[in-house]
């Protein structure tokens, strides 16, 4: 019998939440992580009928706050997912507890819908590289400051420079302070995205390495770009909803 699943992922600053049934994730919603009211969530994971609940979440201090607002909807216990779990992808690391949950989900979805070896990149408020190898499965990764550190840095840490927000824009040379802070960080991130790549492809041996591209920049750093890749900005939740498919609840 196919099942239905509330697919939730938590991230430092915002969680994504979604329906997944079949391959197939709808009705995604977002709201804030440490929500300040119930309104905020329950419009989201009381949208239809679920089989069960299954959560990925990188902050621990609001998972049992998640935890009661999902019972108190009316759904059974949620699975908070975990190395301890069926992946459908080995793991090869010294330490699997300790590899945060969006990157186990995204590995689980690229396993299914890619193969190894594959790259997945999240553009989220870190960015990470998640590398499946072909016969050991997943084999760990690269952390990356996130474009909104980057921004919320310079003007930390700055007198002069403002806080601004990527937007699209194809000048190579900016003619005001915010235009170059923006070119800065799009031109910078292709270039330490390549130059991560490239890397990978020469530790393999490969020429073609499959790369999934998946988190809120992916599609403002890739657009237009000569470096192939696949943008799934619904990849985790994929990943959670495959999990969900391998472990009986």
């Amino acid at each position: 019998m196919m099942s239905t699943f509330l697919v939730i992922d938590i991230g430092n600053t915002s969680t994504s939440v979604g329906y997944y049934r079949n391959g197939r994730v709808s009705n995604v919603g977002r709201c804030r992580s440490r929500f300040k009211s119930t309104d905020e969530v329950l419009p989201l994971i009381t949208v239809k009928p679920v089989d069960a609940v299954i959560i990925a979440s990188v902050v621990p201090p609001v998972n049992s706050r998640w935890k009661r607002i999902v019972k108190s909807a009316g759904f059974s216990e949620p699975l908070f997912l975990s190395h301890q779990l069926k992946l459908g992808v080995p793991i090869d690391y010294p330490h699997p507890e300790k590899i945060g949950a969006d990157r186990l989900a995204n590995a689980a979805a690229a396993a299914k819908l890619f193969g190894a070896p594959s790259v997945v990149c999240d553009f989220g408020t870190a960015l990470t590289f998640d590398v499946l190898d072909s016969t050991k499965g997943y084999i760990g990764g690269i952390i990356c400051p996130g474009l909104p550190l980057m921004f919320d840095y310079l003007a930390e840490k700055t007198a002069l420079l403002p806080h601004v927000e990527p937007v699209k824009t194809t000048s190579v040379v900016g003619r005001n302070t915010k235009q170059a802070m923006q070119i800065g960080a799009r031109l910078g991130y292709r270039g330490m995205v390549r130059e991560i790549l490239n890397a990978l492809k020469a530790d393999f041996g490969i020429s073609d390495l499959p790369v999934c591209c998946t988190g809120g920049y992916a599609g403002w750093i890739f657009s237009g770009w000569d470096v192939p890749a696949i943008i799934d900005p619904k990849l985790t939740l994929k990943g959670l909803g495959i999990i969900g498919e391998l472990n009986p609840f």
